[in-house]
């Protein structure tokens, strides 16, 4: 039952923003389940509202069952109502794209996004998963996360270098975690995407853990000005303070530390 569990939760997984919808050999082929089992399980999640199959195409497609849930959660655990205004204030503040994110078990997902009114900004894509070791985001989280977590993270057999400024040993890893936690936020020049520099910070949970992060992430050639990443990384520091606080959470007393440097600079 578990085995069928979690292929169910994969085979969702492949459904974004760029690929909404899939036909059954493409995503037996994509997933590398079976045919057969793909078309078991999707029977399975059509049945229970999670996905849906176009009259015409045939293609499958994410159901309303997802849209159901998620408005459970957000009306049980209200987050986005708190974030969503934070990111369009530090969108117009700083004039770059502002996103949050959540952390999963390999990655970090975005769950809210701005994006500032000029026409040259960084496009993040909802859907795409951010890895921890390439991202302002990831890094963020895990300089803050339980140890478990964290050595979990870095205990893949091998880290993706998607730019030459990805780190990907280990040992670099685990001292720029160290550093990031001293200085409260983390800064991440071209290391997923080259065209693209994040700083982020921590968003807390009531057990003292990251469980997510806030983040801007801007052009390179305008975040190269140490005037313009201190001016991010305080935004960012009193967006993950005041959301953490707002869902009864109290900030790592580093970041604290860091907003009284940053305003005091």
């Amino acid at each position: 039952m578990m085995k069928s569990v979690d292929r169910a939760l994969y085979l969702l997984s492949f459904f974004t923003v760029q690929e909404p919808e899939w036909g059954l050999s493409d995503l037996a082929r994509k997933s590398k389940i079976d045919k057969a089992t793909t078309l078991r399980i999707l029977v399975a999640l059509i049945r229970n509202g999670f996905v849906e199959q176009h009259s015409e195409t045939k293609k499958y497609r994410l159901g309303i069952a997802v849209l159901r849930l998620a408005r459970v959660r957000e009306a049980s655990f209200p987050l986005l109502s708190f974030i969503n205004p934070v990111l369009d204030r530090l969108a117009e503040e700083m004039e770059e794209t502002a996103h949050a994110t959540l952390a999963a078990e390999t990655a970090m997902i975005t769950i809210a996004v701005t994006e500032p009114k000029r026409s040259t900004r960084v496009w993040v894509n909802p859907s795409q998963l951010l890895p921890f070791h390439a991202s302002a985001s990831g890094l963020a989280f895990l300089a803050f996360a339980g140890q478990e977590m964290r050595d979990t993270a870095l205990a893949q057999e091998e880290l993706i270098r998607y730019t030459e400024n990805t780190v990907v040993e280990v040992d670099e890893l685990r001292t720029r975690l160290e550093q990031i936690k001293t200085r409260g936020f983390a800064f991440s020049p071209g290391t997923f995407e080259v065209e693209s520099s994040g700083i982020a910070a921590p968003i807390f949970s009531n057990t003292g853990d990251a469980f997510g992060s806030i983040a801007i992430a801007g052009v390179s050639s305008r975040m190269t000005t140490k005037d313009q990443q201190m001016k991010a990384a305080r935004l960012v520091i009193e967006a993950s303070i005041e959301i953490s606080r707002a869902i009864g959470a109290e900030p790592h007393p580093n970041v604290l530390r860091a907003r009284n440097e940053l305003l005091d600079a």
